[in-house]
């Protein structure tokens, strides 16, 4: 079963968006440096640390000083985003527990294949901090006792935390009661990993490393996450977006890709937006969708046909991405190539959230780097210490 549980969360006694930051991932060098330049107690300071000493060094003396303190009482931290999404106002609800970890495949599952990146670097953090600030993200099936808590929660009371970040307002709602009615209501639910899987399998080797050394309960057994209702919690899905690094005759790929694609200069109604040498091309898949769930996504019939039969790439050529790459955005994705840091960059559609759903339900993965959600908590709001679990395993 899927085991959540309330936690003692770590928060900061005087929280504002000057402390707090993205989720480490997606932050570059400059704009870390900005953050730490806003406030001298700024999360990225821990989530991006110096050096892992200095993240431990300063987890240490911020709780010691009280710059960031303990909840007194085991909570689950209802959350909400309120944002814009395609001229559309959108508010996405969850809320914040500590779940136990297990391998994937029992009632926690994957959506997406993930890239053989080194996870060296959170599990050195986490270990040295026995700390955690950036929350994965799981989905779980439409419940309506937990939707009619959070909504009456969001409803009736006055949020603890009520700040603007990144042009998002974000607030915390400590749910003190009722505890026990979410976490039985989950027990037998799968939970879909949305966001966050190399932090899971990285969260999963430090319970092992600790394991090892012959400690077999902890607070390292749970990973703080954000769980939402996959069909209503107000989630929006965006696409990542693919990049040929280096090509060495475009005009022979050009004529390779026709073969599959029609394709005409300029912005126009179609499948993938090619851009090359400051121009852009529409493509048109030539063939009929299959009606396999994976089959017929867009990411499947650009790897397949462009990455695989144009350009001959491995599946483990595109893992190592000295070809392949990726972008979060047309505008990074036209930076990068007229940088000169892609040869070719190709704008993808969303994947139709219906289908993510549906591919979840069947125990499915899509393709790896299919699905950007928006928006992320940011890092700064709740976090999770290996001590906040204690007293809370058995509520």
């Amino acid at each position: 079963m899927a085991s959540i549980h309330p936690f003692k969360g770590v928060m900061y006694k005087n929280v504002s968006s000057l402390v707090m930051a993205p989720p480490y991932d997606v932050i570059d060098k400059n704009e870390r440096e900005h953050l730490a330049a806003n406030d001298p107690n700024n999360i990225v300071k821990i989530t991006l640390p110096d050096t892992y000493d200095s993240a431990k060094q300063l987890v240490e003396s911020w709780l010691s000083s009280g710059i960031l303190k303990f909840d007194n009482e085991c909570a689950f931290y209802l959350y909400t985003a309120e944002y814009e999404f395609e001229g559309v106002k959108k508010v996405l609800k969850g809320f914040l527990t500590a779940l136990r970890l297990e391998k994937f495949g029992g009632h926690i599952k994957p959506h997406e294949k993930t890239l053989k990146g080194p996870k060296i670097d959170r599990f050195n953090l986490i270990t040295k901090t026995n700390a955690m600030f950036c929350p994965i993200m799981g989905l779980y099936f439409s419940n309506k006792n937990i939707t009619d808590i959070i909504e009456n929660t969001i409803n009736s009371k006055k949020p603890t935390i009520d700040v603007e970040f990144g042009g998002i307002r974000h607030k915390i709602y400590p749910l003190y009661e009722k505890e026990e009615i979410i976490s039985q209501e989950l027990q037998n639910e799968d939970v879909i990993i949305a966001d966050g899987h190399h932090r899971y399998e990285t969260a999963l080797m430090i319970k092992e490393y600790f394991n090892k050394q012959g400690i077999k309960n902890g607070g390292f057994d749970y990973i703080m996450t954000l769980m939402i209702d996959a069909k209503d919690g107000g989630l929006s899905l965006l696409p990542i977006h693919r990049l040929i690094k280096k090509i060495d005759d475009f005009k022979q790929f050009m004529e390779k890709l026709e073969e599959y694609f029609t394709v005409e200069k300029g912005k126009h109604n179609c499948d993938f937006l090619m851009y090359h040498n400051g121009a852009f091309y529409s493509l048109r898949f030539k063939q009929k969708r299959s009606y396999d769930l994976i089959e017929k996504l867009d990411v499947s019939i650009f790897e397949r046909y462009i990455y695989q039969n144009i350009l001959g790439l491995t599946k483990e050529d595109i893992t190592n991405q000295k070809v392949a790459g990726y972008a979060h955005s047309q505008k990074e994705v036209v930076e990068l190539v007229d940088r000169g840091e892609a040869d070719i960059g190709f704008i993808l559609k969303p994947m139709d959230y219906n289908d993510l759903v549906a591919i979840a339900e069947k125990g499915l993965t899509v393709p790896q780097k299919s699905t950007f959600f928006h928006p992320k908590i940011p890092s700064g709001l709740v976090g999770y210490h290996f001590e906040s679990i204690k007293g809370c395993e058995n509520v």
